[in-house]
């Protein structure tokens, strides 16, 4: 899940979950096929009310194409200590049959102009909070646990740095915490997270000077938001 603030006029860009008075019931959703809608339960947190705007889109590789999916209500208002669920549909259409399709649903929660203020210059803060919506074809083989053991790790040059590339040739996206070096220990803010698409592959830029070969920290997110510790050897 991915939370970041917007500042106007300043329109800075960071993560600022402290200001958020909205908690979303999952950090991820999964739509098995078949099913006619999932819902997402979210509650406001916050001693005011929030103006909150909802839709999916295929990703910020693809901020503009058009998906299978939408989610009601688009836009609402939510009061304090209430809580809402909202309602994803799969509208049809062509998605692979062999492999997990990602998607993103945004949640923008609006604040509003506090009263007492009403006649100064006040910073207008939104938060956008993004979580990933994998849709999940009927009898994909194997398992998402399964899918871990599965990928293969090599070291590459990634500019200056040392990374790994990790292939996975499952039909199974697999999301990590961490992906890092056995030898190195590591501060949460500096851990390399991500995911490696199914039948696809990503990079994960490595901290210290790994030799040819050598073994991989991997904190896996299972679909309900766990994380798992396991590891894996990589080679040149």
């Amino acid at each position: 899940m991915k939370i970041s603030a917007v500042l106007c006029p300043l329109l800075f860009c960071c993560l600022f979950p402290a200001w958020a008075g909205i908690q979303l019931n999952g950090t991820r959703i999964i739509y098995p096929e078949g099913r006619r809608e999932v819902t997402l339960g979210l509650t406001n947190h916050a001693d005011t009310p929030r103006l909150l705007q909802t839709w999916i889109d295929a990703g910020d590789d693809h901020p503009h194409d058009t998906v299978p999916f939408v989610v009601t209500p688009p836009i609402f208002r939510l009061d304090p200590d209430k809580g809402h669920s909202l309602r994803i549909l799969y509208t049809g259409g062509a998605l692979p049959a062999d492999r997990e399709s990602v998607f993103r649903l945004n949640v923008l929660e609006l604040q509003p102009k506090p009263a007492h203020r009403a006649d100064r210059n006040n910073i207008k803060v939104s938060i956008r909070t993004r979580l990933k919506l994998f849709f999940r074809p009927t009898e994909l083989p194997g398992s998402p646990k399964e899918a871990v053991a599965q990928l293969r790790w090599r070291l590459v040059q990634d500019g200056k740095s040392c990374a790994v590339a990790c292939e996975n040739p499952t039909p199974w996206n697999v999301s990590f915490n961490h992906v890092g070096m056995k030898s190195v220990s590591l501060r949460d803010e500096e851990k390399q997270n991500g995911m490696c698409p199914a039948k696809g592959t990503a990079v994960f830029s490595l901290t210290g000077t790994p030799h040819n070969t050598g073994k991989l920290t991997l904190i896996t997110i299972d679909d309900f938001g766990g994380y798992h510790d396991s590891e894996a050897e990589f080679s040149r």
